[in-house]
This record gives structure tokens, C-alpha cells and sequence, in this order.
């Protein structure tokens, strides 16, 4: 009772003080005649002590636990206000509950004397209402005792229940009326049951209500052993099920995440690709639903969209990644991925039609599409969702053979190809749900609408698994793709503009620049810049002996930390807006022990690199050393061999290639000026001076 907030508090003693009201007006208030025998009251005191706590069950209701029932103790209780009237009623209705509330579990004191009170209370009223509408007689007419019997049980149960909610309203803070409508409003139907049951039967037996009573107790309680032995096995059964079916549930997600976690680790070794099944997964499953699709075949497409790329397990990666164009034979590889798919998950037994999605999303409407061309209906229906999200994300996305292309112009094509490569159905429902879709993951910082994403951060260690596959991924990609541009290019400017375009495909969204020593040594110039405040980068230098990127090629040591505006000394742009910046990792070049230059990385988020970044930068830098010392090299002998290593001027080697070259290409621009009425040859006219040079 101490624990009780003081509302409960007083709440409890009102209704105990009701309680004893009710008790003694019962014995106060006239009593109609009777023709019962004095010996039944005790049958019916003794019986009510014992079924206080019995139930029985009428009817299941959301859970083991929360069941509709009748309380025997309430149909003794209602039979004795029928036979004796208030009195004996309130006598029986009290005793009952007092011993369900000693047993089988003991409550506390305060608990016990509400129990006990709202049954004074509730049966008293109850009986009153009951006389009033019955015309203060206990003999049954059914025009007169049915609206008696529905009013007084309708009031027991207001009562009774209204209470329990109000006090429990007091100790939470809940509203009363909602808590009531909550847990206790379907419970109703069961006092009227109980009403109607206890009325008929008293109809039924007449006078004789106490002798049946009498004899038919051992027989009942059997009975009520027997039927309780029963339905406490159905509930086992019942809750039996419900433990499997949520444990089918728990096995089905587990389930799911698993495979989730392997497709991500599969798909994070994708440089291009990465991400792209949680991406296609979203745009098929928001389509799916807009067409109604439930169940399984809703459940076959969630998982199919994130395994339906697993087939280029078995496509080598260069053709994967090749940045030009496939040949015939490339692409006949590249169209194996769907049937290796298939095969690889075949001795899977999925609980949902998975492999139909896997094996199918490339085909087409009109039948061209891939492995079997089958066309029209024929493609499995979440097949042919999958298709439109696979392809909408493809388009928007970066790959090694093309930029990204705009989300508008994604649709245009998708709405264009209706009828043609997509189902024109499933084409409508994609593009009533791909822009909400499009905003919401913008929201994320995430898909097609998000122009330079931020850095994901790994959230849980699965993420940071996944995110460590792909750095691994991305370290060997990239040393793969420089050592393609180095074994392609032999100019320092062709290698350093392809190399920044390189870099800025790794780190996107960041500004990447090439910084070589001059002739003389002590600055450093861009030599190729690409990506961020690119207007403003061109042409810069650094500022003078104490610049970062001076001390980083000095020292040797890579500089990762935040962006130094006195580092270089801008060109201004007239056009362009400066973007500000936030990170910077610079990188020294160094062959051999000569320091060539700095590679510089400027992000505009805070944080943007990381020591993996450093780390394959490092490497990267490393690697192409070699390849820019030969390119210096290569522009050093390709400059002295056409000019006069004194003056600087172009030679007489250079005039004659020259020459060679115009008269190949009379029609060119060159240094030297024709006139454009001259004829196809033209003359030329030499001077040698001596002691020219002197």
C-alpha cells in the first residue's frame, strides 16, 4: 500500500468504504419473497468458496493469456441474487472473492479488501437494478426479467472493470478510459454470457436449484477437472504453435541477413557496382508493393534483388571492369551470369521463389533479352520488376565504361523502352514510387539525386567488414588502373592528366592535383588538376619555401590533416564559385631519391581521408614515380632534339620535320604562315648567317 501513489491510495479507501455501504444496505433494503430453503444458501456459500478462483473458457482473444471467460464464483453469485436476492447475493459474491484472493496465491492486504469491496459494491447495485426492472420480484417473466438480467450484468461489468482501470490509471499515469478500452472493453460479452447462462439455468431448474447443486457438485467438478485438464493442453498446443511460428519468423530473418551479409561482401568487391544491390533491392521492393505483391513471391523478390548478381562470381573482372566496349565473345561471358546465379543458389531450398528472380531479370518484353528469350508473361512477374530497378540503377550509377546519367534521363529511357525491354505494368508502378523513392534516400545522403556523397560511415561491424572488402578491392582496382595508364602513356602530361582522372574515380568528389618541381627547384607548379575548384587550382604554385606541399617533398612525409589555405597561390576564376575545402592528404613523388613533386587531395568534408586513403595514395604515388621520371625524361630529350640548346629557338631537325609535315598536310596550322591564295606547293626561303650565335 505504501508504494501506491496517493491518488491510488485514496481511490482504495473509497471503495472499500462503498464496499462496506453496499454490505450493510443489502441487509437493509427489502428482500422480495423467496421460496428457498434455508440449507440452500449454505450450498450456495460453500460452493462460491470454492470456485472463486475457477473459470471457464468462452473464447480465445489475442493470446494465452488474455482469453474470454466466465468466472463460476460471478454465476454462483448471480444464481444466488436470483434465488435469494440482494442480500445472499452480496453474502456469496464477497466470500467468493475473498477466497480467490487467498487462493491459490495469497494477495496483498490492500488488494484483497479492493477485490472484495467492488464485489459488495457491483453485485449490491447489480441486484437492485436487477428487482427495479424485474418489477421487485424474483419470479422470471421474459418480457420483464431479460431487460433485468442485460442491464444488471451490463452494470456489474461497468463497474467491476471501470474500477480495476481507474486504479491502474492511478499508479501509471495512463488514461483511464483508454486503458479501459484498451485491456478490459472485450471482456464485456462474457458477463452477459455468464448472466444469460446463470438465468437459464435457475429457469430451467426452478425450485429445485439447490438439490441439483447438491448432487450435481461431485459430477461438475469432475467435469471441471477434466475440461480444465483440456484446455490447459490447447493452450500448451496453441502456445506450442505460436513459439514455432515465431521461431519460423526469427529462422526467416535470421535467414535473410545472413544472405544480405554475403551478397554485401560480395558486392563491396565491386569498385563500380558497390552498394548497388541494397539500391536495386529498394527501388524493386517499392514497385512490388505498389503492384500488391504479398507473401511469397514479395519475400522472393527481397531476397532475390540482393543475390542477383552473384553469377559474375563466375565473369572474370576484366571483363567486369573493361572501360571500353565488350567484344562478342566478352559479352557472351558477361550474359553467363544469370545461369551461373541460378546455379550457384540451386541446392539452396528457399522458402520463397528466389531462383526465378536470379535467373531471369535479364530478359526482355519482346524476347531479346537473356539466357532463354522468353518474352511477355513468360518472364516471372518479380523478374520483371527487378529488370526496371536493375537497369535505373545501372544507368544512375558510375561505371568503368561511362559517367552516371541523370535520374530524369534514366526515366525518359525506362518510359521509353516500356512495351519493348520492360513490362509496360510494371513500368507504370516504377515510376509512380521512383521519385519518392529518389528523395527519401537523398534525405540519406544516399542514390542518383545525391551529387557528391559523403564518406559512409560504418555503423556496425558487418558494415566495417564490408567496408574493409572494399578498400582491399578498391587498393588493388586502383594499382591495376594505374599500371594500365603507365604501361599506355609515355608523355609526362598524357600520364599525369590520365593518372588525375584515375585518382579522382577513387576519391570522387575531391579535387586532385599533380605537383612538379620547376626547372630551378625551389617551387612547385600544378601540372594537371581535375575535380573540385578545378578553375581555381589551374595554373597554381606553391607559396614560397615554408608551403605544406614544399615541407611534405622535403621531408618525405605525407601530410594528412586539414586544408592549409597558404599552401598555393590561386589563380582567380572569374566564372567559377570556390567551393571551401576541409581535408587535405599530399603525398610525396619520389624516384630513386629524387623528389619529383606531390600528389594533393582536397575534400570539402571534414574527415573526408583516412589512413587506408594514405596508405593506397602512398602507393599509388610510389608506382607512378617511375613512370613520371621517364615522362620527364622523354620531354626533356623530345625538347633537345628540335631546339639550340643555346638559345632555346626550334633547329633545323625541327624545321625539316616541319616541312616534311606540311607539304603531307598543305591545309594544316602551323608556325609558318601561307598565303591562302598560294598553290598546293609552296617556296621557302633560307638564311644561314655566319657568327650568328657569338
Amino acid at each position: 500500500m505504501r508504494s501506491l501513489p496517493t491518488g491510488a491510495k485514496l481511490f482504495v479507501g473509497f471503495i472499500v468504504c462503498c464496499g462496506l455501504l453496499a454490505a450493510a444496505l443489502s441487509r437493509v433494503v427489502t428482500n422480495p419473497h423467496a421460496d428457498a430453503e434455508p440449507w440452500e444458501l449454505g450450498i450456495f456459500v460453500i460452493l462460491g468458496i470454492a470456485v472463486g478462483s475457477k473459470k471457464v473458457r468462452l473464447m480465445r482473444h489475442r493470446g494465452a493469456d488474455d482469453v474470454g471467460s466466465m468466472q463460476l464464483g460471478f454465476a454462483l453469485t448471480y444464481a444466488a441474487m436470483l434465488r435469494f436476492g440482494p442480500a445472499a447475493a452480496v453474502l456469496v459474491g464477497t466470500l467468493s472473492t475473498l477466497s480467490s484472493c487467498v487462493y491459490p496465491k495469497r494477495q496483498p492486504f490492500y488488494q484483497l479488501c479492493f477485490n472484495v469491496a467492488i464485489t459488495a459494491v457491483e453485485t449490491f447495485l447489480a441486484s437492485v437494478v436487477f428487482l427495479w426492472v424485474n418489477g421487485w420480484t424474483l419470479d422470471m417473466e421474459p418480457t420483464q426479467t431479460f431487460p433485468a438480467v442485460v442491464l444488471s450484468s451490463i452494470l456489474s461489468f461497468l463497474i467491476n472493470t471501470g474500477a480495476v482501470a481507474t486504479v491502474i490509471s492511478l499508479c501509471t499515469g495512463r488514461r483511464a478510459f483508454a486503458l479501459w478500452r484498451e485491456t478490459f472493453l472485450w471482456v464485456g460479452p462474457s458477463y452477459l454470457a455468464g448472466s444469460c447462462i446463470t438465468t437459464l439455468t435457475v429457469l430451467i431448474l426452478g425450485r429445485h436449484v439447490g438439490a441439483v447443486l447438491l448432487f450435481f457438485s461431485p459430477v461438475a467438478y469432475f467435469t471441471y477437472q477434466s475440461y480444465s485438464v483440456y484446455t490447459a493442453r490447447e493452450e500448451e498446443k496453441q502456445q506450442h504453435i505460436e513459439e514455432l511460428q515465431g521461431s519460423q519468423a526469427r529462422l526467416a530473418d535470421l535467414y535473410l541477413a545472413t544472405i544480405k551479409s554475403l551478397a554485401l561482401a560480395i558486392d563491396a568487391k565491386d569498385q563500380y557496382t558497390h552498394q548497388h544491390i541494397l539500391r536495386v533491392q529498394r527501388y524493386a521492393v517499392a514497385t512490388a508493393k505498389q503492384m500488391g505483391l504479398t507473401g511469397a513471391e514479395m519475400e522472393g523478390l527481397n531476397t532475390g534483388a540482393l543475390l542477383h548478381d552473384i553469377g559474375k562470381l563466375g565473369v572474370p573482372e576484366y571483363v567486369l571492369l573493361k572501360p571500353g566496349r565488350l567484344t562478342d565473345e566478352e559479352f557472351a561471358k558477361i550474359k553467363k551470369h544469370p545461369e551461373i546465379g541460378a546455379a550457384i543458389l540451386d541446392p539452396v531450398e528457399f522458402p520463397w521463389p528466389v531462383l526465378p528472380v536470379v535467373k531471369y531479370h535479364h530478359e526482355k518484353w519482346n524476347g531479346t533479352g537473356y539466357p532463354e528469350g522468353l518474352a511477355g508473361e513468360n518472364i516471372p512477374l518479380t523478374a520483371r520488376i527487378l529488370a526496371a530497378a536493375d537497369v535505373y540503377d545501372a544507368l544512375t550509377s558510375n561505371r568503368s565504361y561511362r559517367n552516371a546519367w541523370s535520374h530524369e534521363k534514366a526515366v525518359a529511357l525506362i518510359r521509353k523502352d516500356a512495351g519493348t525491354h520492360f513490362d509496360p505494368q510494371v513500368v507504370e508502378a516504377f515510376l509512380a514510387v521512383i521519385d519518392g523513392v529518389v528523395r527519401e534516400m537523398a534525405g540519406e545522403g544516399v542514390g542518383p539525386l545525391v551529387v557528391e556523397p559523403a564518406p559512409a560511415k560504418a555503423t556496425t561491424k558487418a558494415d566495417e567488414a564490408a567496408r574493409d572488402i572494399y578498400r582491399a578491392s578498391s587498393e588493388l582496382w586502383a594499382l591495376y588502373e594505374v599500371a594500365q595508364t603507365l604501361s599506355s602513356s609515355l608523355g609526362l602530361q598524357e600520364t599525369l592528366e590520365i593518372l588525375a582522372r584515375k585518382l579522382e574515380a577513387i576519391f570522387p568528389g575531391t579535387a586532385c592535383l599533380f605537383l612538379l618541381q620547376d626547372e630551378t627547384g625551389g617551387a612547385l607548379n600544378a601540372r594537371a588538376v581535375i575535380g573540385v575548384n578545378r578553375d581555381f587550382f589551374d595554373g597554381c604554385r606553391t607559396l614560397g619555401s615554408r608551403s605544406r606541399s614544399i615541407a611534405v617533398l622535403r621531408d618525405r612525409q605525407t601530410y594528412l590533416g586539414e586544408y592549409d589555405p597558404d599552401d598555393l597561390l590561386l589563380t582567380g576564376a572569374r566564372t567559377a564559385e570556390w567551393e571551401p575545402l576541409q581535408t587535405a592528404l599530399i603525398v610525396p613523388i619520389v624516384h630513386q631519391g629524387e623528389a619529383l613533386g606531390t600528389i594533393n587531395l582536397y575534400s570539402p568534408h571534414g574527415n573526408a581521408f583516412g589512413t587506408h586513403d594514405q596508405q593506397l595514395l602512398e602507393m599509388i604515388a610510389e608506382r607512378a614515380a617511375m613512370a613520371l621520371y621517364n615522362g620527364i625524361l622523354f620531354d626533356r630529350t623530345r625538347s633537345h632534339a628540335v631546339t639550340d640548346p643555346l638559345t632555346g629557338l626550334y633547329n633545323v631537325r625541327y624545321l625539316t620535320e616541319y616541312v616534311e609535315q606540311r607539304c603531307k598536310n598543305p591545309g594544316g596550322n602551323g608556325l609558318i604562315l601561307v598565303a591562302t591564295n598560294a598553290p598546293a606547293g609552296f617556296a621557302l626561303l633560307c638564311l644561314d648567317l655566319d657568327s650568328f650565335k657569338p
